[in-house]
Protein backbone atom coordinates (compact mmCIF):
# COMPACT_ATOMS: atom_id res chain seq x y z
CA UNK A 1 0.00 0.00 0.00
CA UNK A 2 1.47 3.40 -0.86
CA UNK A 3 0.32 6.72 0.35
CA UNK A 4 0.58 9.97 -0.36
CA UNK A 5 1.12 12.92 1.37
CA UNK A 6 1.05 16.54 0.32
CA UNK A 7 2.68 19.78 2.07
CA UNK A 8 2.48 22.98 1.85
CA UNK A 9 3.94 25.83 3.08
CA UNK A 10 1.01 27.05 5.23
CA UNK A 11 0.54 23.68 6.18
CA UNK A 12 1.30 22.30 9.68
CA UNK A 13 2.19 19.25 8.89
CA UNK A 14 1.37 17.32 5.33
CA UNK A 15 -1.79 15.92 4.65
CA UNK A 16 -2.32 12.25 3.18
CA UNK A 17 -4.25 13.23 -0.25
CA UNK A 18 -4.92 9.10 -0.79
CA UNK A 19 -3.95 5.83 -0.70
CA UNK A 20 -3.08 3.33 -3.63
CA UNK A 21 -2.01 -0.31 -4.39
CA UNK A 22 0.53 0.43 -6.47
CA UNK A 23 3.28 2.76 -7.01
CA UNK A 24 2.84 3.83 -10.75
CA UNK A 25 -0.90 5.08 -9.14
CA UNK A 26 0.61 6.94 -6.59
CA UNK A 27 3.40 8.71 -8.86
CA UNK A 28 0.97 9.89 -11.30
CA UNK A 29 -1.57 11.06 -8.77
CA UNK A 30 1.37 12.83 -7.23
CA UNK A 31 2.74 14.19 -10.16
CA UNK A 32 -0.75 15.58 -10.96
CA UNK A 33 -1.26 17.14 -8.18
CA UNK A 34 2.55 19.06 -8.57
CA UNK A 35 1.35 20.26 -12.03
CA UNK A 36 -1.65 21.90 -10.89
CA UNK A 37 0.15 23.58 -7.95
CA UNK A 38 3.65 24.09 -8.05
CA UNK A 39 3.68 25.38 -4.28
CA UNK A 40 3.30 21.81 -3.04
CA UNK A 41 5.40 19.20 -2.37
CA UNK A 42 4.56 15.65 -1.82
CA UNK A 43 5.79 12.20 -0.67
CA UNK A 44 5.00 8.96 -0.94
CA UNK A 45 5.32 6.75 1.09
CA UNK A 46 5.09 2.74 1.52
CA UNK A 47 3.35 0.59 4.37
CA UNK A 48 2.72 -2.89 4.88
CA UNK A 49 0.04 -2.47 7.79
CA UNK A 50 2.60 -3.18 10.71
CA UNK A 51 2.44 -0.78 13.92
CA UNK A 52 5.01 -0.02 16.46
CA UNK A 53 4.74 -0.04 19.54
CA UNK A 54 3.04 3.48 20.16
CA UNK A 55 0.57 2.64 17.33
CA UNK A 56 1.57 4.49 15.20
CA UNK A 57 1.59 3.41 11.46
CA UNK A 58 5.11 1.49 10.02
CA UNK A 59 5.98 3.62 6.66
CA UNK A 60 8.92 3.55 4.38
CA UNK A 61 9.30 6.97 2.43
CA UNK A 62 9.71 6.30 -1.19
CA UNK A 63 9.57 9.22 -3.14
CA UNK A 64 9.78 12.87 -2.64
CA UNK A 65 9.01 16.02 -4.86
Amino acid sequence: MYQVYIDKPSYFEPDMAGEFKDLASAEAFAEKEKQSDSEIYYEIKETNGCFNSYGELITTLVKRG
